[in-house]
């Protein structure tokens, strides 16, 4: 696979963020699209930006049942490394204190995947507490 993603010149991202379980708990296509857009969107209202500001990138996707685990990086509309310039963390991104991160926690409500939690930027594990806060599974954070 190494290989292929080399030749290609392109990251086999979908194979990386699936951990090997069950067939149930793969992630299809159009699920990860919007459980991607959600999280998107949550941090484009988080960081007071106009949509399209930025991207985020998937680090790692992990499902149990109805939940969802992601982290991933921020990143500019082109794919460069983004820049807090125009939000409330410019400061502290100025001074190191912010993070590239964002890890976000959904959960499927029938057919739509809703935000539980979301950390922009955190510089520590701001997830640690999740799965006591919301009951969701200790697996996703593993």
């Amino acid at each position: 696979m190494k290989l292929l993603s080399t030749l290609l010149g392109l990251p086999l991202l979908c194979a990386a963020m699936v951990p090997a379980e069950a067939a149930s708990s793969a992630i299809a296509l159009a699920e990860r699209d919007a459980i991607m857009q959600t999280a998107t969107e949550a941090t484009i209202a988080q960081l007071k930006l106009q949509p399209g500001a930025l991207k985020l990138v998937a680090d790692q996707l992990r499902r149990s049942g109805d939940w969802v685990f992601l982290t991933a990086r921020l990143r500019g509309p082109a794919g460069q490394r983004f820049d807090y310039a125009d939000t409330e963390l410019h400061e502290a991104a100025q001074a190191g204190a912010v993070s590239d991160v964002v890890a976000a926690l959904l959960r499927r409500d029938g057919s739509a995947w809703k935000l539980v939690e979301i950390a922009v930027g955190p510089s520590d594990v701001a997830w640690e507490s999740w799965p006591a806060e919301h009951q969701a599974p200790a697996s996703l954070f593993q």
